[in-house]
């Protein structure tokens, strides 16, 4: 009876052990199993690799520029705006002094157009210019130079002459013209006017017969046939004393007109009081 209670006892001290044995084992297995589990879920990061150094820029040796033509642009366009200034002086020049700084002012335009250099693009136009601009300088002098000694007596196609503006009718002067060594009349200076008109009273105060009639263009831009009539003699101030055919104008027409046909081979200046003729 003890024995066998005593073997009992053993199995189940026995028993104990082999459980508690079993229970550490699945433990160590179970926890095993976790830091396996945990290792996996979790590697371990790999060393981040040192940030390599940035490198520094290297110098790079400048390009050579590259040659560029020779230009003078600039001294093209200043020539222009200088020409610009003469012309727009010119249009209202009156005095010597006017005429005189004129003249200046191309004599300026001519020699930057001449300091231009051949490898300037603008090269080519500047030398087509000179010799334009070097004519409107010639004549911006002799319209500054100072008047020439007086006529003599009598010559009455002298190298300069000059007769005086008595009033402008519309911004064209008026001068007094003397007609077949008789009569003077008043009559427009109109250097656009090609052909001398007399007026109707003009003509009946002079006795002028038609000799033919003729087309002739008049102020309105239209055409009209005109009577033509020969006088003997015109001149103002007692110069260009000439034998001219003249139209005779409608009886509306209330003032003659002196055309280019009555100072052919002069140059005409008109001045604020007079107006000068010289010889081509």
């Amino acid at each position: 009876m003890l024995k066998s209670s005593v073997k009992t006892t053993t199995l189940i001290v026995a028993s104990s052990i082999l459980a508690l044995s079993s229970f550490a084992c699945s433990s160590n297995d179970n926890d095993t199993a976790n830091l396996t589990d945990a290792t996996i879920a979790s590697p371990v990061a790999s060393p981040t690799p040192a940030a390599s150094p940035t490198p520094k820029p290297q110098p790079q040796a400048s390009p050579s520029p590259e040659p560029t033509a020779s230009t003078d642009s600039n001294t093209y366009g200043h020539a222009m705006d200088i020409a610009t200034g003469a012309i727009t002086i010119g249009k209202s020049a009156v005095s010597r002094d006017d005429w005189s700084l004129v003249a200046s002012q191309w004599q300026q335009a001519i020699n930057l157009l001449k300091s231009i250099p051949a490898s300037d693009s603008n090269y080519a136009t500047a030398q087509e210019k000179l010799p334009l601009y070097q004519r409107f300088m010639a004549e911006a002098k002799t319209k500054a130079a100072p008047p020439p000694e007086k006529p003599k007596e009598g010559d009455t196609e002298p190298d300069y002459f000059s007769v005086p503006i008595k009033k402008r009718q519309g911004q064209i002067p008026v001068i007094d013209v003397a007609f077949n060594g008789k009569q003077k009349f008043e009559m427009l200076f109109d250097t656009g006017a090609s052909s001398t008109l007399v007026t109707s009273s003009i003509a009946a105060t002079l006795g002028l017969k038609a000799i033919e009639v003729r087309a002739v263009g008049i102020a309105d831009g239209s055409i009209v046939a005109l009577p033509i009539a020969l006088l003997e003699s015109i001149e103002i101030d007692g110069r260009l004393k000439r034998k001219v055919k003249v139209a005779v104008a409608p009886p509306a027409m209330p003032i003659g007109l002196l055309g280019q046909d009555f100072y052919v081979g002069y140059d005409v200046t008109i001045k604020e009081n007079i107006i000068e003729f010289r010889r081509r």
